[in-house]
């Protein structure tokens, strides 16, 4: 069992582990207004719950993009083939947005 053990930020992505076992995986990620995360591939199914909500766009390797708007308490699961492709995210609100993601294993 881990609890909290590490924490990475990438220019105002910031990702901090809460606690990881051998079925979940939750992580609380912070962006800064105008910050996005590194473009990567998203294997696993999560549950994502907008601690603090807001306006967040996907950027995917073909250019394309999606905006999503989470309000605060929001809850919502990625386990759709868009969830799947490498893509960053981008934080396009005035505040910072926080979210506690849980990795299904």
């Amino acid at each position: 069992l881990n609890t909290g053990a590490a924490m990475a930020d990438h220019h105002g992505y910031v990702v901090k582990d809460l606690i990881e076992n051998d079925r979940v995986r939750v992580v609380l990620v912070t962006i800064k207004p105008g910050a996005e995360s590194p473009s990567v591939v998203r294997e696993q199914d999560r549950l994502v719950y907008a601690v603090k909500g807001g306006a967040i766009q996907r950027k995917y390797d073909d250019g394309s993009t999606a905006l999503y708007t989470l309000k605060t308490g929001d809850v919502i699961s990625t386990d759709k083939p868009e969830d799947k492709q490498k893509y960053s995210i981008k934080n396009m609100g005035k505040s910072a947005i926080s979210l506690k993601v849980t990795f299904l294993k």
